[in-house]
């Protein structure tokens, strides 16, 4: 077949006979035949788990190659630093290698790594990696753990070994990422605390309270052997799920800090699911649980710990410091396959507490966020861990390397930090009180001013209204969006309400969730129909597999396209409009026709409930979002048709520059204010203003300094963007004047 097939031979003979059968096939036949001097039994298990994973051809017989160490380990036959021999491998294919030199100041840690296995997936290449100046691999590069295990720090060389049918546009983009430092800065320093009596600033601000410690709880591992194969199915499920359970978790955490990360700081995320996900590690655990017959509980625990001991070994600070992911994730599994008590709860913390924590990870600065802690001490720790990198996100003052002064911080009456300079005052003297006292009421004024201004209208200084309100994606987003004074949520991401949903939902179903959203909102809000696909999936909504989802069947083809759940979505929204001020927007427009079938959907619906005598809003309003080249080109037609235009300047950048946002090689086209993007937007605006329908601009652009003067200049008058960037726009709007724009 196309997937090719694996030989396993374990005598000299067989090698000679499959070398001379292979020599009969036709030279298309050759390329899909791989030999492998793999052990039989053994080697056919692995082979079958790995082929059942969707595995490529080039890993099923690693993996296959590979099953026979654990008894060479028992047997003492071979050092686990041994190599193992090379494979025998087919010509399949043409190879480049590229060996270039790694500049991100932490070297090619966790975000990078994972933006590197983002890049590679889009190419139908095998890219295998090795740290050149520590002689370390090579290694799949599908794998974070094991780029991780390469350790590769700021100045290394990595050879890249790319094979496939046509390498070079692998080869091009991966050096195009390389060369951009994947997208990163050197921001922070690479510091990590030492067991000196050195305290680190980790996250800006000064806070005062009483020190609370946090003990986490950990989880026992049992250890049996499974003895049959029903049990090693089982336990195969068991392990599945917790993965499954565990990335659902990830997935809860970035909804629950909705607009208060940036999309960056979100990433810390992102990466933490790629360990989770992790291709190396789940061939791992279940080969344990296979061919060991360890419980699931205990091949976990067996092959995250070999990991975690191997990054806290690491020759760099950096590196070592990653080791407190990998720990997350061990605990967050493990948790889930053996059901211990849940983790200490926040919830008794006293008021304005300062956290005191071996090393702030993630999830406990998510708990710690939601419990409203005033800083947090770590005994351990750095300025480049996840936990630090989402303090700053969240701006909770925050210091490090506090090891030394454990005893008299937990004995302490009060404790006082400034995470601007690392500083910790245990039991300060009245003056030091009264001077972070001061510090604290004047970063309370500050807030308080913009917060009241914010609710002010926002007029330039020639007296022109500017709407401004905010983009949401959940109840907590909405109110957010009150507080900080949005006139108006311009963008309701409907998507991020289904992601608990594994099956369709029903229109009650929907409803019930649109109702919990919308319900406490005395807002208007405009909410997209659900939009699916590109990097949105959901499982009951599944465009399936495609070369470029991106430019595939997402949005409003996707809804069109599935009609029986596009009438039930359609009706959910009629139902919930009865709340009033409530309108619809259309994604991924490109055509006329998208429109009109829109609205005869919206009709069907609309006469569903009457005959239902289901109370509803009828007519509502529909907009048109102006995302593709296609909808900006034909503006001028969409806006007949339409209540509303809304310009969304992420997608229209990406698709006008043809440049993936998610790219980090192509960071330079994220840029709203090229021209060429200037130029469509212009037809959005004149289109708007000849048919005199409202245009609200959403995306990051609204939030850039910068940018806003342009947009102004160019006719903008309605603005949508994050809850917590709103009273800077505000405060922006009103020191400007367009008449001057327009001139300049």
């Amino acid at each position: 077949s196309d997937d090719g097939v694996l030989v396993l031979m374990d005598m000299g003979s067989a090698v000679l006979s499959a070398e001379t059968a292979k020599d009969f096939l036709n030279p298309e036949q050759k390329k899909k035949v791989l030999l492998a001097s793999a052990p039989l039994v053994e080697g056919a298990i692995s082979a079958a788990v790995q082929s059942k994973i969707g595995a490529s051809l080039q890993m099923i017989a690693k993996a296959a190659h590979d099953s026979l160490l654990p008894k060479q380990e028992h047997l003492v036959e071979t050092s686990p630093g041994e190599t193992a021999p090379p494979l025998h491998q087919s010509n399949s294919g043409h190879q480049k290698v590229l060996e270039l030199q790694i500049q991100n100041m932490d070297g090619l840690h966790l975000r990078p790594a994972a933006k590197l296995i983002g890049e590679i997936s889009k190419y139908p290449c095998e890219v295998f990696v090795e740290n050149v100046t520590s002689q370390r691999g090579p290694v799949p590069a599908n794998s974070l753990g094991e780029l991780t295990r390469l350790q590769i720090a700021k100045g290394d060389f990595a050879r890249f070994t790319i094979t496939g049918n046509d390498p070079e546009p692998a080869a091009l983009a991966l050096r195009a990422l390389i060369d951009s430092r994947f997208g990163e800065g050197d921001t922070y320093q690479n510091t990590v605390a030492s067991n000196e009596n050195l305290t680190l600033p980790v996250s800006p601000g000064v806070a005062i309270g009483f020190p609370f410690l946090f003990t986490p709880v950990y989880t026992n591992v049992p250890e049996y052997r499974l003895n049959s194969e029903p049990e090693i199915q089982a336990e195969l499920e068991r392990f599945r799920a917790a993965i499954r359970k565990a990335v659902s978790e990830q997935n809860e955490r970035v909804k629950s800090f909705g607009s208060a990360l940036s999309n960056q700081d979100l990433g810390v995320f992102e990466a933490q699911k790629l360990i989770l996900k992790d291709p190396m590690i789940t061939r791992e655990v279940e080969a344990g649980i296979i061919q060991k017959r360890l419980n699931a509980a205990a091949a976990w625990a067996k092959t995250l710990s070999e990991q975690i001991a191997e990054q806290e070994n690491a020759k760099t600070s950096y590196f070592q410091a990653r080791a407190a992911d990998t720990k997350e994730a061990y605990h967050q599994v493990l948790a889930k396959l053996v059901a211990p008590d849940q983790p200490q709860s926040l919830s008794n913390m006293p008021d304005s507490a300062i956290l005191i924590c071996e090393e702030l990870t993630p999830a406990l600065a998510e708990r710690a966020f939601h419990s409203g802690i005033a800083g947090v001490i770590q005994m351990t720790g750095g300025t480049t861990s996840h936990g630090a990198i989402l303090a700053r996100g969240l701006g909770i003052p925050a210091v490090a390397g506090a090891k030394n002064l454990g005893s008299s911080l937990c004995a302490a009456g009060k404790v006082a930090i400034d995470g601007s300079t690392g500083q910790i005052w245990i039991n300060p003297n009245p003056e030091t009180v009264a001077d972070i006292s001061c510090r604290l009421e004047k970063q309370k004024s500050e807030k308080l001013r913009i917060v009241l201004t914010a609710l002010h209208p926002a007029i330039t200084t020639d007296g022109v209204a500017i709407a401004i309100g905010a983009n949401a994606g959940s109840a907590l987003e909405i109110r957010e969006a009150r507080k900080t004074g949005a006139e108006f949520v311009g963008l309701f991401r409907s998507e991020f309400l289904f992601q608990g949903f594994a099956s369709e939902p029903t229109e009650a179903e929907q409803e019930s969730r649109f109702l919990e959203a919308l319900n406490s909102s005395d807002l208007p809000v405009t909410i997209r129909l659900l939009d699916i696909g590109g990097d949105k999936p959901l499982p009951f909504l599944d465009p399936g597999a495609e070369a470029n989802p991106f430019l595939g069947t997402r949005g409003i083809r996707l809804l069109l396209a599935k009609r029986g759940f596009f009438r039930s979505h359609l009706r959910a929204l009629l139902r919930v409009s009865k709340l009033g001020r409530v309108r619809i927007l259309i994604p991924m427009l490109t055509e006329l026709a998208e429109i009109f079938a829109v609205k005869e959907c919206l009709s069907e619906a609309h006469y569903q409930l009457v005959d239902a005598q289901i109370s509803h809003q009828w007519p509502i309003e529909v907009g048109a979002m102006i995302e593709t080249p296609a909808a900006a080109l034909l503006s001028e037609q969409l806006a007949q048709h339409v209540d509303f235009l809304s310009l969304g300047t992420n997608d229209l950048t990406q698709y006008v520059l043809s440049a993936e946002r998610g790219n980090a090689a192509l960071t330079r086209f994220s840029d709203a204010l090229h021209p060429a993007v200037l130029e469509v937007a212009r037809l959005v605006v004149k289109a708007a203003e000849r048919y005199q329908i409202g245009l609200s601009l959403c995306g990051e652009t609204a939030s850039d300094p910068i940018a806003v003067p342009v947009w102004l200049a160019l006719g903008i008058r309605s603005f949508s963007l994050s809850p917590d960037a709103v009273a800077e726009l505000k405060e922006l709007v009103r020191k400007l004047n367009i008449s001057d724009l327009n001139k300049g």
